[in-house]
């Protein structure tokens, strides 16, 4: 299983490599060749390089909206990242990173930040400064907390922390009205805050292995979701206003001790796929839930 994660992992950043980079300007693959460039160079990828620190001459890139240094040897920051003011995306995937210093603030232009697969343990408050931010990548660190002043990132689109030791995420979660989509899966939460619930344009939450026993009643407010992962937590059961979601079709809830769903459950006719296997759910709970669910594939 580690071997397949571990391939998972790499498609992914292999994916991600290729999405955050404009493919219509062209990305120069090293620093001589983006300080050459004429035009001045947008995108630069110094992926796999084994750095340890940044040539100074960095700096002179002032027009770089793009740059990867994911996979290298980062152990700081190196301070000449901050006078590249263009950047919109940052890639720092798969470092040895382990803070992330308040001059990140002066990077204004950000739209992108990537700091997955890091050491990073604390999310400072001056990433609340970063006001263009609409996808914040954060899965694989050491992260015990996100500051509250994440909730000023108004534009924000995509958070991911999945894979960190969060307990709990912050009340001003609630404000970020864009989201789309949050993945806090494999961490320490031990519930769904009805908060939450206020992010009326989420249609993705994966909430997977953690140590949730219930869902707020206010998870009917969710009306954008299209996708909920609850897999490998402590449900026994789901309330009712679950079935309020019109929108969902697709509901993961493998893994857990769920023995019956709700009564109403016939009213997601919208649902596509249900994933059960894992729970104690008797033969007759199985046989109604097909029948009320007849243009949905469930598993069990």
């Amino acid at each position: 299983m580690k071997y397949l994660a571990s391939i998972f992992l790499f498609l992914c950043a292999l994916r991600a490599q290729a999405q955050y980079a404009n493919q219509d300007l062209p990305v120069y693959d090293g620093l001589h060749a983006a300080l050459t460039a004429a035009p001045p160079a947008l995108q630069l990828n110094l992926r796999d390089q084994r750095l340890f620190s940044l040539d100074s001459q960095i700096v002179t890139l002032t027009e770089l909206r793009y740059l990867s240094l994911m996979r290298n040897n980062l152990e700081i920051w190196d301070t000449d990242l901050f006078q590249l003011q263009a950047l919109e995306v940052l890639n720092l995937y798969e470092n040895q990173l382990r803070e992330i210093p308040p001059s990140v603030e002066s990077l204004q232009q950000l739209q992108r930040l990537d700091l997955g697969k890091n050491k990073i343990a604390l999310l400072p408050p001056a990433i609340g400064n970063l006001r263009q931010l609409r996808y914040l990548h954060l899965p694989l660190n050491n992260l015990v907390q996100l500051a509250t002043e994440i909730g000023n990132c108004n534009r924000l689109e995509v958070l991911e922390v999945q894979g960190n030791e969060l307990s709990q995420l912050p009340q001003s979660l609630e404000r970020l009205r864009q989201l789309k989509r949050l993945n806090a899966g494999y961490n320490q939460l031990r519930a769904m805050e009805a908060a939450w619930c206020r992010l009326v344009n989420l249609q993705e939450l994966n909430l997977e292995f953690n140590f949730i026993r219930r869902l707020p009643p206010e998870i009917k407010k969710l009306n954008a979701l299209k996708t909920l992962i609850l897999t490998g937590n402590q449900l026994q059961e789901l309330p009712e206003q679950i079935t309020r979601l019109s929108n969902l079709e697709l509901l993961v809830l493998s893994g857990n001790q769920i023995r019956r769903m709700p009564e109403r459950l016939g009213r997601m006719t919208g649902l596509r796929t249900l994933i059960l296997k894992g729970n104690p759910i008797p033969a007759e709970e199985q046989a109604r839930i097909r029948r009320l669910l007849p243009g949905c594939h469930v598993y069990f």
